[in-house]
């Protein structure tokens, strides 16, 4: 059995200011703030992928935000 460990990030102040700024949009015009953080991470996940494939993560689910307000 494997283990995931933590890895440390450091985040540019000036991204994470556009993120927050994000996610108050989001929850602003009414996503709720799980699924706001759901989509800010997937997001900067596929950002910083090593293997940045965006065609794979924009296709791989067609789930509007909507969807991921009932995945809670």
């Amino acid at each position: 059995m494997s283990t995931a460990t933590a890895t440390p990030t450091v985040m540019d102040t000036a991204v994470l200011e556009e993120v927050v700024h994000w996610v108050k949009t989001l929850t602003a015009v009414g996503v709720s703030p799980d699924a706001a953080a759901k989509v800010t991470t997937k997001i900067l996940l596929a950002a910083n992928a090593d293997d940045n494939e965006t065609d794979d993560f924009w296709s791989e689910s067609d789930e509007d935000l909507d969807d991921m307000d009932d995945d809670e």
